[in-house]
């Protein structure tokens, strides 16, 4: 007797175009970034809103974060956003055309989002925070290979993840980033404009995920040059190479700190 079979239907469907998630610790912060959001226009029958409470302690971080929203929220954009955003300028309609502009150019594109950098280091911006107001740099939409966390929109039609054995609060837009240039698809910086209250800081935290980060990349025997918005590196296949450019980078901060001072 033949086993009970049927035609596998892909045709999918989401019950919600965006799906914001967001990392809490101020819950007054979090709460002027929705209303915010939903002043510009992310209020719409389409929008859904969750959020993971790290108040007092952390139940998630970056990369735990965004893999649990992704397999459970129901919107075709997974916009995973820090709690310091506020969405000043720019409305939904524009990220409704800016979406379906990169959909035109690329329908298998992964991530967006407002900053990020290319092949070459080259920073790709389009923002204002403490670094600058109204900063535009790229032609868009540009395609980069790391973006910055404060702002990524994650294409829910494609099987998108950050990596099971990395955890904190740093450098998981590259990770997610680089995770699916290596599926094959690309990630991009957008014409999508809005305020990040935070000027993003270099502190053990970061340099610990930076280190974490490295040690994957060497084991998976991918030698290569990293860059973000915060920080370049490069990993070898040669262990002793990849403590030495540790120290280097270490040096590099030490430096910049004791300037500060």
């Amino acid at each position: 007797m033949l086993p009970s079979f049927s035609k596998l239907d892909t045709s999918g469907g989401f019950a919600k175009k965006y799906s914001f998630c967001t990392l809490v610790t101020n819950f007054d912060e979090y709460l002027e970034m929705i209303q915010s959001a939903k002043l510009a226009g992310f209020d719409r029958e389409d929008v859904e809103y969750f959020y993971i409470d790290n108040i007092g302690q952390n139940s998630e971080d970056g990369f735990s974060g965004i893999n649990k929203a992704f397999k459970n929220v129901r919107g075709k954009y997974l916009i995973f956003c820090h709690q310091d955003i506020v969405f000043k300028f720019d409305n939904i309609n524009k990220l409704d055309e800016c979406i379906a502009d990169l959909e035109a150019k690329d329908p298998n594109w992964a991530v967006v989002g407002n900053a990020g950098k290319k092949e070459n280091g080259e920073i790709i911006l389009r923002i204002t925070d403490p670094h600058g107001d109204n900063s535009k740099l790229g032609n868009f939409p540009e395609e980069v290979v790391s973006l910055d966390e404060n702002f990524l929109v994650l294409n829910r039609s494609l099987s998108l993840s950050t990596s099971f054995d990395l955890e904190g609060f740093h450098l998981y837009g590259l990770d997610i980033c680089r995770n699916a240039n290596y599926l094959g698809y690309k990630n991009y910086v957008i014409n999508f404009h809005l305020l990040h209250k935070s000027a993003g800081k270099i502190d053990h935290s970061f340099i610990k995920a930076q280190h974490a980060y490295s040690v994957l990349e060497h084991k998976r025997k991918n030698r290569n040059f990293y860059t973000t918005t915060c920080t370049n590196f490069y990993v070898s296949s040669n262990s002793i190479l990849n403590c030495i450019f540790k120290v280097k980078f270490l040096f590099k901060i030490y430096k910049r700190f004791k300037g500060l001072r």
